[in-house]
C-alpha cells in the first residue's frame, strides 16, 4: 500500500528527537584535522532516517524519510501485505516513540504500490513492458537486469520489479508495482498533504488512481505471438509496436490511435493482454489491503470492461469508488438518466436536409409513406456510399492489399494506411470515413539471377 515516505515534521521540537534513547545522531568529522564539517546530523532507528538540518535562526528543522512498511516488521522486510490497519499503527507509533505530530507532518514523497504473488517468474510480466508515455523502460539496476525496470519522469517514476528476488525469498513469486511520487502536488486531487490524511480510509484507499491511471498508460507488448499466418506488411507493422524507439517518435495524437490499434491487434491474435491482468490484480490486491470489501460491505464499479473504458479511470475522490450504484438516490438516478436521454427538437433528413416534422423523434431520413418513392433516394444515397467502400475493402481483402483509409473527426481529416484484414467494418466506422484508396504493390523488374530463378520456378 504505502512504503517510502519523505516528510518535514514543522513545529516539531528537535531536543525531542535528540534526547530520544533509541536514536544516535552522529555528525559529519574531518579525519585529518578533525574539524566539523557539517552541522546537519542523521540517526537511523527501524528503516527510517530522522534528520536535523541546521537553520538560519541557530535551531534545527526535522524531517524524516524512510519505509513505514519495513518499519513495521521486526526483520525489516517489504514483501508481504501491509494493511491500512497496519499503517494507521505504525503511524500512531511515530506518535508515540518519537513525538511526531502527524497533522504537521506535510508529505514531500511517497511510494504507492501493491505486491502481486504470481505462479509464474515476474519477470514475464515486466519483460513485456515496452514504454510510459512513450518514454522508454529501464533497468532498476544496471548490474542485475533481471531485478526490474523503472521509468523515470519530472514528477514521479514507474517501478516494475520482482519483489521475491530482491529479498531472495525463495518459492515465491512477487511482483511489485509501484508508483513514486517526487512532489506533494500529485496529492492535492486526493486530499492528502500530512501524514495524517493516510489515516483517512478513503483518502488512502484513492490512491489507487494513481495506479491504475498509470498503469493503463503502459505500452505492453506480447512477444509470444510468432505472427503465424500474417502478410509481411502486417508482420512488420505488429512487430514495430515491440520498438520503443517507434513510441519515442509519435505525437499525442498519433500515440493514441496506436494505442487503440495494439489493444484491438492483441485482442484480435488472441494475445495477452497484459495491462489489464496487472491491473485486475492491483485492484483486488488494493481493495484487500484497504480491508473495506469485508468490514464495510461496499460495492466497487466493474472495471477493465475494454480498453475504451481502461483508457482513463476517475479516481479523483473515493466517492466515486465507493458509490453503491443500487442504492443511488432517486434524484441522481434522475440527473443521470436526462444527461443520457436526447433532448427533445426538431429532426432533419441527414442527405437532403428537409426538416421532418410529421416523423417520428430520431429520424434520420425523409419517410416514403409520406413524401412518396422519391424519398427513398435519400435512404439509398446514404447507404449506397457505405456499400462503395465496402466492396472496395473485400476486393483488397481477397488479394491482400493495403488501404488508405481518410476519415473526418471533429471537423478535421485525417489518414492512416491499413491491412484489410485489419479493419473492423462497423455502421459507426464506415459513417467517419470519406474515401479508401486500395495501394497496389509496385512492380518490381526481375534482371539477372533473379530473373532466371524466377522462369525456372513457374516453369516447375
Amino acid at each position: 500500500m504505502i512504503d517510502g515516505v519523505k516528510c518535514s515534521c514543522f513545529g516539531l521540537n528537535a531536543d525531542l528527537w535528540r534526547n530520544n534513547p533509541h536514536l544516535d545522531f552522529g555528525l559529519s568529522i574531518s579525519e585529518s584535522t578533525g574539524e566539523l564539517l557539517t552541522q546537519r546530523r542523521e540517526a537511523k532507528a527501524k528503516e527510517l532516517r530522522f534528520v536535523l538540518s541546521p537553520t538560519n535562526g541557530g535551531g534545527f528543522f526535522c524531517s524524516l524519510a524512510g519505509s513505514l512498511h519495513k518499519y513495521k516488521n521486526i526483520d525489516g522486510n517489504n514483501w508481504d501485505s501491509f494493511t491500512f490497519t497496519e499503517l494507521c499503527s505504525t503511524l500512531d507509533s511515530l506518535t508515540d516513540n518519537y513525538g511526531i505530530d502527524l497533522e504537521t507532518a506535510f508529505i514531500n514523497g511517497i511510494e504507492i504500490g501493491v505486491n502481486l504473488e504470481l505462479d509464474f517468474c515476474p519477470e514475464i510480466v515486466f519483460k513485456k513492458a515496452i514504454c510510459h508515455k512513450g518514454k522508454p523502460f529501464e533497468k532498476l539496476d544496471r548490474k542485475d537486469k533481471h531485478l526490474g525496470i523503472i521509468c523515470n519522469h519530472t514528477d514521479y517514476a514507474i517501478k516494475l520489479y520482482d519483489k521475491g528476488y530482491q529479498c531472495k525469498i525463495e518459492g515465491k513469486y512477487i511482483l511489485r508495482y509501484e508508483v513514486k511520487l517526487f512532489r506533494q502536488r500529485m496529492l492535492e486531487p486526493y486530499g492528502i498533504a500530512t501524514l495524517a490524511d493516510l489515516k483517512d480510509m478513503d483518502k488512502t484507499a484513492s490512491l489507487i488512481g494513481i495506479l491504475l491511471d498509470h498503469l493503463n498508460e503502459i505500452v505492453f507488448f506480447d512477444f509470444s505471438y510468432k505472427c503465424k499466418g500474417l502478410t509481411e506488411a502486417k508482420r512488420l507493422r505488429w512487430m514495430q509496436y515491440s520498438n520503443p524507439r517507434y513510441w519515442e517518435s509519435l505525437d499525442f495524437n498519433n500515440y493514441y490511435k496506436a494505442r487503440i490499434r495494439l489493444a484491438e491487434l492483441t485482442q484480435k491474435y488472441g494475445c495477452i493482454d497484459w495491462a489489464k491482468f496487472v491491473s485486475i490484480r492491483t485492484t483486488k490486491k488494493w481493495f484487500e489491503l484497504c480491508e473495506t470489501k469485508h468490514k464495510n460491505r461496499r460495492g466497487f464499479p466493474q472495471f477493465f470492461v475494454d480498453f475504451v473504458s481502461r483508457k482513463k479511470a476517475r479516481f479523483s475522490t473515493l466517492e466515486y469508488m465507493l458509490e453503491n450504484i443500487a442504492l443511488c438516490d432517486v434524484q441522481k438516478r434522475k440527473e443521470r438518466k436526462a444527461k443520457i436521454e436526447p433532448k427533445k427538437g426538431v429532426c432533419y433528413c441527414i442527405t437532403c436536409g428537409r426538416q421532418l416534422t410529421n416523423q417520428k423523434q430520431g429520424s434520420r431520413f425523409c419517410s416514403e409513406r409520406i413524401y412518396g418513392k422519391q424519398a427513398k433516394k435519400c435512404r439509398n444515397k446514404d447507404s449506397n456510399k457505405r456499400l462503395t467502400i465496402k466492396r472496395k475493402l473485400f476486393r483488397a481483402m481477397d488479394k491482400d492489399l493495403m488501404l488508405r483509409v481518410t476519415y473526418e473527426s471533429n471537423g478535421k481529416e485525417y489518414s492512416d494506411i491499413l491491412g484489410a484484414n485489419e479493419i473492423s467494418v462497423t455502421r459507426e466506422w464506415l459513417d467517419k470515413v470519406k474515401r479508401v484508396e486500395i495501394l497496389k504493390p509496385e512492380q518490381e523488374t526481375l534482371t539477372g539471377n533473379k530473373a532466371k530463378n524466377y522462369l525456372l520456378t513457374i516453369s516447375k
